[in-house]
């Protein structure tokens, strides 16, 4: 929105910007924007990817998804990058616009959807013409813009996300390519995956391990979902995994710590705009995802390119809020759908379900079960370009489901999101 010349202050409520978390994907759909932002991606160390490569937990490599053709297919890279590079990287790119600017250590107390204004913790009200609210899956006005209360549900998975030194792996010849070859790699098993991936140029060694509630030997996670742990021992993932490949197996043993936190989503809103016209949602705050498209960041940037092109078309910000909506839902709706889809394929039993699944995989058409799988939905959601007004198009078809009896996901509270499937 800067760099169209409107005025924007950006109020996070952290103290500071600091050294957390893992790695994240940054593929072409949200790449495509960087130069047009001031988002130099040549100031940070990070990998381009060659891929998904998808492995059974048997170490069987059954389907390549070769990206080596993304920046000519689609004018733009597929990067795996530290997240803390990655905000920091945002981060500059504000304060080297004098039109924008960053307010650490406030915190939004209430809002006046009629002015629109906010009021800080401390008292302050700052007021805008248009207000954005980017809060993540627990905003807390959710609820008020779309005119009905809608509960994040419990996906039924967790989630272990994990840094290791590469080192540990380069100096193992077995698992040295890991490294060398920057496949983000995904190993498929009963109830469970993990997913690997090389950062910082091959420094570090991303894990992310996603099991089942039932199937996972850690301790239950506290009320709020989230914790980083420091493990004395790595015994629970080890013994999890203790029948996997030899691959899976070395990267539970070199775990050290670890952030877990339990997946949760929601249904499809009915608004992402408030009645007032002045005031929207964007990113978690209105399509939380799982992360087996590695898709969250990428949508929350689609949001912010469509927002702006949506007010330099429209004189009034309540149409543009109207066309950010209309653009927006059907698309962020149908990646979250797909990820539920990718949860079931992925946490096969051996059996006739999987060999199905691995069959299809063999496809280039709608029926394999893994998303870039299909070429035409790869090109839809890599070819995207957000900063366009546009009708989304021909959605593709969603893979299908895996029988009723070889499904994990069977809970009574996740009915309702799949029944929508």
């Amino acid at each position: 929105m800067a760099s169209d010349g409107h005025n924007v202050t950006v109020l996070e409520s952290a103290k500071s910007f600091e050294e957390v978390g893992a790695g994240i994907r940054v593929p072409p759909n949200s790449s495509r924007f960087a130069h047009q932002w001031g988002v130099d991606y040549s100031k940070v160390k990070k990998e381009v990817s060659l891929g998904n490569r998808f492995v059974d937990w048997k170490g069987n490599v059954l389907l390549d998804c070769d990206f080596r053709d993304v920046q000519s297919r689609y004018g733009a890279p597929y990067y795996f990058i530290h997240r803390a590079d990655l905000v920091n990287l945002l981060v500059g790119a504000v304060q080297e616009n004098e039109r924008a600017i960053i307010r650490t250590g406030c915190r939004v107390a209430s809002y006046d959807y009629d002015a629109p204004s906010v009021t800080l913790s401390t008292g302050e009200v700052v007021k805008a013409d248009l207000v954005v609210c980017a809060d993540g899956i627990k905003s807390a006005v959710r609820d008020t813009i779309n005119g009905r209360h809608v509960a994040p549900q419990d996906t039924g998975d967790v989630a272990y996300r994990i840094l290791v030194p590469a080192k540990l792996l380069l100096g193992d010849p077995t698992m040295a390519h890991l490294v060398k070859n920057p496949w983000a790699v995904h190993w498929m098993g009963p109830e469970g995956h993990a997913v690997g991936y090389p950062l910082r140029e091959g420094e570090l060694y991303n894990i992310i391990i996603d099991v089942t509630h039932s199937s996972d030997l850690g301790e239950p996670l506290p009320d709020e979902g989230q914790v980083w742990k420091s493990a004395r021992s790595n015994a629970e993932l080890v013994e999890r995994f203790k029948d996997w490949c030899p691959e899976v197996k070395r990267l539970c043993a070199m775990t050290g710590d670890y952030l877990k936190w339990k997946l949760a989503d929601f249904d499809q809103l009915d608004r992402w705009v408030h009645t007032s016209g002045k005031v929207c949602l964007l990113g978690d705050a209105c399509h939380p995802m799982m992360p087996y498209m590695a898709q969250g960041a990428a949508q929350a940037t689609e949001d912010a390119a469509t927002l702006a092109a949506a007010l330099k078309a429209h004189e009034g910000i309540a149409e543009a809020l109207h066309a950010y909506e209309m653009q927006r839902k059907p698309r962020t709706t149908y990646v979250a759908r797909n990820t539920r889809v990718l949860q079931e394929h992925l946490h096969l039993y051996d059996g006739p379900a999987k060999e199905e699944r691995d069959r299809m995989m063999q496809l280039d058409d709608p029926s394999n079960p893994m998303f870039w799988g299909c070429s035409e939905r790869k090109d839809w959601l890599f070819g995207h370009d957000a900063s366009e007004l546009r009708a989304n198009g021909n959605i593709p078809a969603l893979p299908p489901m895996p029988p009723d009896e070889a499904r994990v996901y069977t809970c009574k509270d996740m009915e309702g999101s799949r029944s929508k499937l």
